[in-house]
């Protein structure tokens, strides 16, 4: 018998007027930094078959992720880290995808929307026209523009790069590149949310003739 199967799957209890007070406190005392109210809280949500609350989920999402990527101040060589390692190759990722976004509205002026934000308003304030990406160079260029004023980090620098830097991002063939990130992932490891960075939320009026 597997355990997926409907008829074996146990119903999250509703918690009564005790638990959710306790769940209340214990959520209290860990964002105070008290880890046992973690390991409470999952023993009450386990011996009386709870739905875990979110604030519970996320605790341990972040502590897990700190666990396995290494963030503590005792490791030696912090630009080894595991952490730093999934950040840059992050920031490689989203430097490819404007690139590839660029190019693709360089042969098709309809695919704006995939672009870098900035990059967007550029076109539609008509800094930067659509006959000006004629190359891989040009698209190069405007898709370094278009990444110059972000940060993929809280406490990160400005993500700047040059044309240089980009052709090597994209020259980069060891399928290193992370899966698409949920912006709630993304903030466990203290990253910005990929889509936010892309496309434009109003409406917009380019040439399209």
């Amino acid at each position: 018998m597997k355990i997926s199967e409907p008829h074996v799957r146990i119903k999250a209890a509703t918690p009564d007027e005790t638990s959710v007070r306790l769940l209340s406190d214990f959520k209290k005392a860990a964002l105070q930094g008290d880890p046992t109210a973690l390991y409470q809280a999952i023993i009450l949500c386990g011996e009386n078959q709870l739905s875990m609350p979110e604030w519970l989920t996320d605790h341990l999402l972040k502590l897990t992720a700190n666990y396995h990527l290494g963030k503590k101040p005792s490791w030696k060589g912090a630009g080894n880290r595991p952490l730093i390692v999934i950040r840059r190759r992050f920031e490689n990722e989203v430097r490819r995808r404007a690139v590839i976004a660029v190019r693709a509205w360089a042969k098709d002026k309809s695919k704006y929307q995939a672009m870098p934000t900035a990059c967007i308003r550029a076109w539609n304030r008509q800094d930067y026209l659509h006959q000006q990406c004629n190359n891989d160079y040009e698209a190069l260029g405007f898709a370094s523009f278009g990444l110059q004023d972000i940060k993929l980090q809280a406490d990160g620098p400005f993500l700047k790069c040059s044309t240089r830097t980009l052709r090597r991002a994209m020259e980069v063939k060891n399928d290193t590149q992370l899966p698409k990130m949920s912006g709630r992932i993304a903030s466990v490891f203290g990253l910005t949310d990929p889509d936010t960075l892309f496309g434009y939320d109003e409406p917009l009026n380019p040439n399209l003739k």
